[in-house]
């Protein structure tokens, strides 16, 4: 049986560790309630950006853009969006994993990948994979210093011609307990759920100023860098909640630890005290 003054040097380690878990808890809790917000008031904005350029394709069936024409995909572009710490449970290790899968699986002749975020960029330079850019210092607290970079290098890759279409890989928020891997693509965007205006709706003629190009040039960009804002603050929004997840079990799981020891310190104490007890009696009797 170990002895007292190691069993407390145990202790005294395991609660100094749990103060340690306890605290990032709170910590993630606090980050985690500040992304919600941000989610929450970021969906109305782009709800109504979403209605709009719905809105204007439906107005215009026969104006054929680039961002809504379905062209032959050579070139695939994957904007994947990691985790920017550790000590989060399965979250970076599941979203690497799904990411390399839905890549193998994608019938594009190419692959440009574009990484978010400090882990994933670690893992895929580990794994000696190519990547055509990377952006370490994008995350939730960077997201509108950093965001217009990446948003507007893929408008002009997909302009030019060097890309044919831009999927985006990260770890969709539900709620503080349920996290999605997700897997969808951003442009070109699908207008297959754009209905035609029907014969009962009020035929209410618009007049475009300027012309559409330019109304669609200036509209696309925004819900792009959108969408890829509301990815990121979703993933951050994830990483906060695995790891306020994984804390609060290393916290409870200390708790058990320390209870274990002291319950091992009272026996090593009472066994001391019986021994020396033992020792007194053997001595009165000699």
């Amino acid at each position: 049986m170990a002895g007292l003054r190691d069993i407390r040097q145990k202790i005294k380690g395991v609660s100094a560790t749990q103060q340690i878990t306890g605290a990032m808890k709170m910590m993630s809790t606090a980050r985690l309630g500040k992304a919600v917000e941000a989610i929450n008031l970021t969906q109305t904005y782009i709800s109504k950006l979403e209605q709009m350029v719905q809105n204007l394709k439906r107005e215009l069936p026969d104006y054929h853009h680039p961002c809504f024409f379905q062209r032959e995909v050579k070139t695939s572009c994957y904007v994947i969006i990691g985790g920017e710490r550790g000590l989060c449970g399965g979250f970076n290790h599941e979203l690497h994993k799904f990411a390399l899968k839905t890549i193998k699986e994608t019938e594009a002749e190419a692959v440009k990948i574009i990484v978010v975020g400090k882990k994933a960029i670690r893992f895929f330079t580990q794994k000696q994979i190519e990547i055509h850019d990377s952006y370490p210092e994008l995350n939730f607290k960077n997201i509108d210093s950093e965001l217009f970079s990446l948003s507007s290098n893929l408008f002009k890759m997909f302009n030019s011609g060097e890309i044919d279409e831009i999927n985006v890989i990260y770890t969709s928020f539900a709620s503080a307990v349920k996290r999605y891997l997700t897997a969808s693509r951003l442009i070109p965007i699908d207008t297959a759920g754009v209905a035609p205006r029907s014969s009962g709706q009020a035929n209410m003629a618009f007049d475009f100023y300027p012309t559409p190009a330019v109304i669609f040039d200036q509209l696309v960009p925004r819900y792009l860098r959108n969408l890829l804002r509301r990815a990121i603050t979703e993933s951050s929004a994830s990483e906060q909640s695995a790891r306020m997840t994984a804390m609060t079990s290393a916290t409870d799981r200390a708790e058990e630890i320390i209870e274990d020891l002291k319950l091992d310190l009272n026996r090593s104490r009472q066994a001391l005290i019986t021994r020396e007890i033992s020792e007194v009696i053997a001595g009165s009797q000699a």
